[in-house]
Order: structure tokens, then C-alpha cells, then sequence
């Protein structure tokens, strides 16, 4: 997902018809903003406008076909012994929204063990997923996409993860290990589906929202954290909140109650803001660097370096100069098999200059 989402603007009424207000419709609806944010067919559900009816229908119908193809591969897994997470947006869709097609996602995120990693590569391939090409930066990219089309045409994207997210920074705040033996089933999905419980998936829905969209302000992904923070205990909040700010993450976690407080406000039992801005959060928390939105992929990259050690970082460097050469001839398709040694140099100026651009541009 680009991140230019935040030059989206949307009214604040928006955000009160999802709250179940009652509130005016703005005199003009920007139909391609709510598509972007993705909240269309939450905003149909709420308050039905004509103009909506068009993204609801197309993500019910979208639904019903992600959740037969879903279901599938699930059922390949656990045939191969397989341990697997239904992670972000679908987990979320069947465990705390109305209905899932409410939730609009492009993909379905699954989080595996490291040690299944090649296992499931060869799997997806043999039952028929195309995987799409890695950079090679094996210490930035921690998940692969695989997709196929089914009788209908219709394509199904997987997003495979091996950590929590990319940039070395926050991928150990949660470990699959912990995360797979607190897990919870959705048995909407399948008998043998797993999530993570409530706490898990909010301290994972603001670390993602941060730390991989670079602070968007993308309306589902707030609205995601509203629900979660409503179905949970006071016990529960606290207890979250005290492993955010544990897990050197509470200036994320302050940043996205912040932001998910001012469109859907708190729930009466969220003090959240409380505990967050307790003692507990240290000064120097290094996850604080995602909250800079002026900051240049140079510094980013000067980030993910210091939170790796020596040997991790001569790879990463390696790695970025010199991808293999598959993702290369991927990447410049039209470019005949003698040239490759001209596209590293060229691929490697524009890196240079990629580095003094800011994330979000």
C-alpha cells in the first residue's frame, strides 16, 4: 500500500458516521479517498449512500471467493504440518468486525516460523502460487507475496511473513513462537485457523501502521485499532499497553491512540493515554524514529543499520548494491542479458539519490 494515503484528506463527519452518529454526508463525496482509506463498505453499513454501493457490493463479492481460496490452503498446511497466523487486515475481518467484508484488503498477511520458510516457498509453488521476486536484502525483506488466479480470474495475493514486520528496529517486538501459543481460533475461517488474541493484534496493528506506512493516516487501519481497543478489557489495555512501552514501542503505540482518538474517540473504559505516558516509556526508544514523517530514506536506512550488528550490516549493504540478478532482469524486463552490469551502476545511482528523498514521498 502507497503511502501518499495521507494527502487523502477526509472530512471529520466521515468519522462520526462510523462511530454510529448520526451525522451530515459532506455536500461532495470523494469516492476515490474513501476507496483509498477503505472504508467504503464500512461507511455503506453505517449510514447507506448510493454512491458507496458500488465498493460494498464489490467486497462482499470479493469475500466470499478469498475465503474458498483461503480455506484451502489452509487445509494444504495443515496437511504438511505446517504452523501458520492469519495476521493484519482478515484476522481482524473475523474476529472483531460485523461482518468481514466490511474490512477491504488486498491481501491476506500470514505469519510462519523461520524455520518453515523454504518448506512453505516449495509448497505455494507445487499447489500452484506464483512467489514474486525478492530484492535479495535478506535483512529487509522478511516476507514474500505468492498469488494465483482462480476459475473466475479473480487473483489471490499471500503475503508471507517470517517476522512481525521488516526493518530490524521492531521486528523483535513480537516473536511467532510467543505470538503462535497465545493464539486464538477463527472458526469463521476454518477449524484450524489462528490468530493473534486481542493484545497481540493491537500492539501488531500500531507497530504496522507505523513502521511500515511510515505514520499514514489510512482510516482503516485507525479504525482497526478503535475495535480492538472497544473489545478489550480494562485488564487486558493495561496489560498491552505496559508491554508496548516493555517492548520499546510506546511512542507508536501513544502515537496511533492519538490519532484513532481524534476520528472514533476512546471507548469509557480505554485509558490507554494513561499508562502510555507513564514512566515506563524511555526517552530513547528507537521505534520513535518511524513518528518523523520529514525523514529521508537515508535515515531510515541509517536506522535499520544501527539496529543490526557489524556483520549483519556489511550484508545488508552488500545486498542492496548487488541484488540477484533475477530481481534485476525482473525489474528492467526490456532490457537485453549484455546490459546487466550497466543496471547495477544505474539501479545504484538512483539508490543514491532515493536516499536523500523523504519515506512517505
Amino acid at each position: 500500500m502507497a503511502d501518499f494515503i495521507n494527502t487523502f484528506p477526509l472530512p471529520q463527519s466521515l468519522g462520526a458516521i462510523l462511530r454510529g452518529e448520526t451525522a451530515e454526508w459532506p455536500e461532495e463525496i470523494d469516492l476515490a479517498a474513501i476507496e483509498q482509506h477503505a472504508i467504503g463498505p464500512l461507511l455503506y453499513a453505517r449510514a447507506p449512500h448510493p454512491a458507496l454501493r458500488e465498493q460494498a457490493l464489490r467486497a462482499a463479492a470479493a469475500e466470499l471467493l478469498r475465503l474458498e481460496d483461503l480455506r484451502a490452503l489452509l487445509a494444504a498446511f495443515a496437511e504438511n504440518g505446517v504452523r501458520v497466523l492469519i495476521i493484519k487486515g482478515t484476522a481482524l475481518a473475523y474476529d472483531v468486525y460485523e461482518a468481514p467484508e466490511l474490512r477491504p484488503r488486498a491481501d491476506t498477511d500470514l505469519l510462519i516460523a523461520h524455520d518453515d520458510v523454504a518448506r512453505v516457498h516449495d509448497l505455494l509453488v507445487r499447489i500452484g502460487y506464483t512467489p514474486r521476486p525478492l530484492s535479495g536484502d535478506r535483512h529487509a525483506n522478511r516476507q514474500q507475496a505468492f498469488a494465483r488466479s482462480d476459475r473466475f480470474g479473480v487473483e489471490h495475493v499471500y503475503d508471507v511473513h517470517w517476522d512481525i514486520a521488516n526493518t530490524p528496529v521492531v521486528r523483535e517486538a513480537l516473536r511467532f513462537e510467543e505470538l503462535f501459543a497465545r493464539a486464538l481460533y477463527l472458526p469463521r475461517i476454518a477449524p484450524n485457523a489462528r490468530a493473534p488474541r486481542l493484545v497481540d493484534a493491537l500492539l501488531l496493528a500500531c507497530i504496522h501502521r507505523v513502521a511500515h506506512h511510515h505514520d499514514s493516516e489510512r482510516l482503516i487501519w485507525l479504525y482497526d485499532i478503535h475495535l480492538l481497543r472497544e473489545r478489550m478489557w480494562p485488564a487486558e489495555q493495561e496489560g498491552c499497553w505496559r508491554m508496548v512501552a516493555a517492548r520499546r514501542v510506546g511512542a507508536i503505540g501513544e502515537r496511533s491512540i492519538e490519532l484513532g482518538d481524534h476520528w472514533f474517540a476512546r471507548a469509557a473504559h480505554d485509558h490507554a493515554l494513561d499508562w502510555l505516558r507513564g514512566d515506563e516509556i524511555a526517552l530513547d526508544e528507537p521505534s520513535a524514529v518511524f513518528l518523523d514523517r520529514d525523514r529521508t530514506r537515508g535515515a531510515a536506512l541509517a536506522a535499520d543499520l544501527k539496529a543490526l550488528g557489524w556483520r549483519e550490516r556489511l550484508q545488508r549493504l552488500r545486498d542492496l548494491a548487488f541484488p540477484p540478478a533475477r530481481f534485476m532482469r525482473t525489474s528492467f524486463p526490456s532490457a537485453p542479458r549484455a546490459a546487466l552490469p550497466l543496471l547495477y551502476l544505474y539501479r545504484g545511482a538512483r539508490g543514491v539519490l532515493r536516499l536523500l528523498s523523504r519515506v512517505g514521498g
